[in-house]
């Protein structure tokens, strides 16, 4: 079959299988398996696929029928208009997590922060971007080794430098960093234990529940973050968070709590609370 034939398809199978995002998907896949740019693929629509192309095809698209996410076919996904490499035990990145990253962007320029720490790393998304498209100083944190080993991919392929350390949070960050940090940002793990069953299948079976459960009520690991990392913020210095939709409240009062003013909850484009922030009192 040549390619318009394929992709009407495998359109059609996916969608049969109420895949919402089926039209983008059967194009991502087919665009992988023969190497063809998403121009080519509407120019060279005669083109004809091999036997193996056409087995190949129809084999990724019972996966993704069966609830496997793209990315982990195809190994990478976009952020912040950048290229990441993605595998399976690592979070796939989320365009709301844009939101996180477009709120440091910001706040650096008007605050001058400069040193930081990404905390829960995963694929590197966040610190990445702001090292691209800022002037940062940035370590990457993560607990899995898979993580790190992906983040440290992210780096090169995006031709930005960062150091890694893996660490179950703060335990193998460096005492002498303590009170010498501008911000620690981080997209931890936010979903209540009791949640994760009610999560979409390409979620809950495919994803590492490690960066997924946060605890019985979803606000264990930003209790620990700024519990801890407070001790490693500099007067004035800030946390970023990316929350989940009924969090801004809970995540805002720890911050509050734990001496932080200038609080502000920003909300997505679904207008649903996605990010946290606040600044270090200054005694």
């Amino acid at each position: 079959m040549n390619v318009e034939q394929a992709l009407f398809l495998g359109k059609n199978k996916l969608k049969k299988a109420n895949i919402e995002s089926y039209a983008i998907d059967a194009e991502l896949l087919l665009m992988h398996i023969i190497s063809f740019t998403k121009v080519q693929l509407y120019t060279k629509n005669d083109f004809m696929l091999t036997q193996a192309e056409e087995k190949e095809f129809f084999s990724a698209l019972q996966q993704r029928e069966q609830g496997k996410p793209v990315q982990y076919m195809i190994g990478k996904c976009e952020f912040m208009g950048l290229d990441f490499f993605v595998e399976e035990g690592v979070l796939i990145p989320r365009a709301d997590t844009e939101i996180l990253v477009e709120a440091v962007l910001e706040y650096a320029e008007k605050e001058n922060l400069k040193r930081g720490l990404d905390i829960c790393t995963g694929t590197g998304c966040i610190a990445v971007s702001m090292a691209k498209y800022g002037d940062f100083s940035l370590c990457g944190i993560d607990i899995s080794d898979a993580a790190i080993e992906t983040a440290k991919k992210n780096a090169c392929r995006n031709h930005v430098s960062i150091t890694w350390i893996k660490s179950d949070l703060f335990t193998q960050v460096p005492q002498n960093w303590k009170n010498n940090l501008d911000m620690i940002v981080s997209n931890p793990p936010y979903i209540a234990t009791k949640e994760i069953e009610n999560l979409m299948t390409s979620v809950k079976c495919f994803e590492p529940h490690l960066a997924l459960d946060g605890g019985e009520n979803g606000t264990l690991f930003y209790e620990k973050i700024i519990t801890e990392g407070k001790n490693y913020l500099k007067q004035g210095g800030w946390f970023f968070f990316e929350i989940g939709y009924d969090q801004g409240e809970t995540v805002s009062k720890l911050l509050q709590k734990n001496g932080f003013d200038n609080v502000e909850i920003r909300k997505d484009l679904a207008g649903l609370d996605r990010v946290v922030l606040g600044k270090k009192k200054c005694v």
